[in-house]
């Protein structure tokens, strides 16, 4: 951020093609000083790599006959919009420690298909109806539901999944959609689209949504995922 704003500083006074930002000297003073940058909170699940890779191996047979195209993955994140950052530069010999978090949040169900040929309209849970911040909004690319906290339960859910099912029906497309055992995954008479749960305990290794999708989301400055649609 310092190296940005130091050339944004040098175009301005005329001396941009002169001035070349480098991290040099700040990783040298890390270096120097034994800081290192640390998580403040979180800790990784163990995963059984040997059930995850006896479930990969049946993968061909649960979608023989479907092509890329009309395999699905979705899943849900939260969104805690009012967090600050979890990461922090310190010695090494200190204890890395962080206050207490908000808790505010919004809960974003994303889909996509295995070849990126389509991104399902996401559909956003929050906690009001009707969000001072979309007063003068008359639509939305988005799907939005309200729930005091703001979770995915199983109606929501099921709305959702039936709503797939008709637009696919509409198209005269069938797919299938791979989703985790979550309580609120409730499945109803679905006809256009076949649902497959991963295994319990699996889904950070086996989710294809955790393996980047939604954190490039998270950091991307523009609308990518609504751009596509």
């Amino acid at each position: 951020m310092m190296q940005r704003k130091a050339e944004g500083f040098a175009k301005e006074l005329g001396h941009g093609e002169r001035l070349k930002g480098s991290n040099g000297w700040p990783e040298n003073f890390k270096n120097r000083h034994k800081i290192v940058f640390c998580k403040l909170c979180g800790e990784s699940a163990s995963v059984p790599e040997s059930v995850c890779e006896e479930w990969i191996k049946d993968i061909p047979a649960l979608v023989k006959g479907n092509e890329p195209k009309n395999i699905f993955n979705a899943d849900e994140t939260g969104l805690f919009y009012q967090c600050l950052p979890d990461r922090t530069a310190m010695f090494k010999d200190e204890e890395c420690r962080g206050g207490k978090q908000s808790q505010v949040r919004l809960t974003v169900l994303l889909a996509a298909n295995e070849d990126g040929s389509k991104k399902l309209p996401p559909l956003m849970i929050g906690c009001s109806e009707k969000p001072r911040c979309f007063n003068k909004v008359k639509s939305f690319t988005f799907k939005y539901k309200a729930i005091r906290k703001a979770w995915m339960t199983s109606e929501i859910f099921g709305d959702w999944l039936k709503s797939l099912d008709k637009s696919m029906r509409v198209k005269k497309r069938k797919i299938i959609l791979f989703i985790d055992s979550c309580s609120a995954h409730n499945l109803s008479a679905l006809k256009n689209v076949s649902v497959k749960f991963f295994l319990a305990n699996t889904t950070s290794k086996l989710q294809p949504m955790d393996q980047g999708i939604i954190t490039i989301l998270k950091l991307t400055t523009k609308d990518s995922w609504s751009a596509s649609l």
